[in-house]
């Protein structure tokens, strides 16, 4: 047993040694903040530039890579157009992988940090594009079936470099109406970027539009901020219940199966069998191991089941049986601790009571009684008993049994349920 609670205690420390160190490394990636990061090659990417030549515009752009970065310039022009555009493309397929449709998976990213140094005061802003390829809305060699994640900045009000959310990213309008998209596919997705769009916003008025690219990179958690703080949680919350289990047992449930008596331990093969009470050898042990102060006060009580002899012919051995169990069962929760229980005979059970005078013997008779008929029985029989009680005098041990006896038989003759004393 000593083995067991040590083991019990060293688990228990094992435990909270365990959660102190989750709960200090979860910390630690809160506060230390750590991010993982991802660059764009702008040197291996293919990059170009788009305007709206290709729809009969006259805007003209160029790109240009140099040791700095990627310069990006577009003169804007009036034309037919209602949105003149210059757009440059930067494109991001996975080239080491052969399988088609392979761009960038950005989603596990939460922004994106463009090193932009701008040549162009008085224009009104620029535009950002994250272009998705899903086959459930995009179309091979259509570049306008690329989702248009889109964000547009103010770069008067932002610093070198400035760092875009990807949650403050939205699809356009004119995209939403062109493909009608389901509820699944109608908001933002990174999973699979095949290119980055830089250009004026839409805004943009007639002039010149500059700027120099020196770096593109995207951040985010390894594990996000909201996932370590559930762990936490749910650590912490099992590990009050566990304490509170502790502190607060289960409730116990009533067993009424038989339990041993009281008394089996010391007596051993002096019980009954089949209820765990005494036998008459195990009585006359119980009577020489009373005290001679135990004997000057000392009550018995006569306990019989009323309409026993009907239970074996009406219900069977097995019923009969197991009421007799539960009989001793009830009578050892609702005595004393003090008192012993012993079968004098098949329905008849006789009750011990040492240092105890008539009165409180009858009431403990009566308790008995009262516990036997509010109890549940097998198979709902109602069950009741009568009892009769002797306190002794100047008298053996066989006389007071006898006189005890006496007043049972009393009992029963004045009907069931009842205590008479003697």
């Amino acid at each position: 047993m000593q083995t067991i609670k040590h083991t019990k205690i060293s688990n228990e420390l094992y435990a909270a040694l365990a959660l102190l160190f989750c709960t200090l490394v979860i910390l630690a990636l809160l506060f230390l903040n750590i991010d993982k990061s991802k660059i764009i090659n702008l040197n291996a990417a293919d990059i170009k530039v788009v305007d709206d030549r290709t729809v009969l515009g006259s805007s003209i752009g160029n790109v240009v890579k140099t040791n700095q970065g990627v310069d990006f310039s577009c003169q804007i022009n009036k034309s037919h157009l209602n949105q003149p555009f210059c757009e440059l493309i930067i494109d991001v397929h996975n080239l080491a992988k052969n399988a088609p449709f392979t761009g960038l998976d950005l989603s596990n990213y939460s922004k994106i940090g463009l090193w932009i140094t701008h040549n162009h005061p008085t224009q009104p802003g620029t535009r950002i594009e994250l272009r998705n390829f899903n086959p459930a809305y995009s179309v091979k060699e259509d570049d306008k079936s690329l989702k248009h994640n889109t964000l547009e900045y103010l770069e008067a009000y932002v610093t070198n470099p400035v760092w875009l959310q990807l949650n403050d990213f939205s699809i356009p309008q004119w995209w939403h109406n062109s493909y009608n998209l389901s509820l699944n596919n109608g908001g933002t997705d990174f999973s699979n970027i095949y290119t980055i769009a830089i250009s004026p916003s839409s805004k943009v008025q007639e002039g010149d539009y500059k700027l120099t690219i020196a770096r593109i990179e995207l951040k985010g958690k390894y594990i996000s901020t909201a996932t370590l703080k559930s762990v936490l949680l749910l650590i912490w919350g099992l590990a009050l219940g566990y304490i509170i289990h502790k502190i607060i047992p289960a409730k116990k449930v009533t067993n009424k199966q038989p339990i041993p008596a009281k008394k089996a331990v010391i007596f051993g093969a002096m019980c009954c069998p089949l209820t765990g009470a005494l036998n008459r050898i195990g009585l006359r042990k119980c009577f020489d191991q009373l005290a001679p102060t135990d004997l000057q006060n000392l009550s018995v009580i006569f306990l019989n089941i009323d309409y026993h002899k009907d239970l074996y012919p009406n219900y069977g051995q097995q019923i009969a049986d197991q009421i007799l169990q539960q009989f001793v069962c009830e009578v050892n929760e609702t005595c004393r601790s003090s008192d012993t229980v012993a079968r004098w005979n098949v329905e008849e059970f006789l009750l011990v009571c040492p240092d105890t005078k008539l009165p409180q013997a009858i009431e403990v008779a009566d308790k008995i009684r009262t516990a036997i008929q509010e109890a549940t029985w097998p198979n709902k029989i109602k069950i009741t008993c009568s009892s009769g009680v002797a306190q002794m005098h100047d008298e053996d041990l066989n006389d007071l049994i006898a006189r005890a006896n006496k007043a049972l038989f009393k009992a029963k003759n004045s009907g069931t349920n009842k205590t008479a004393a003697a």
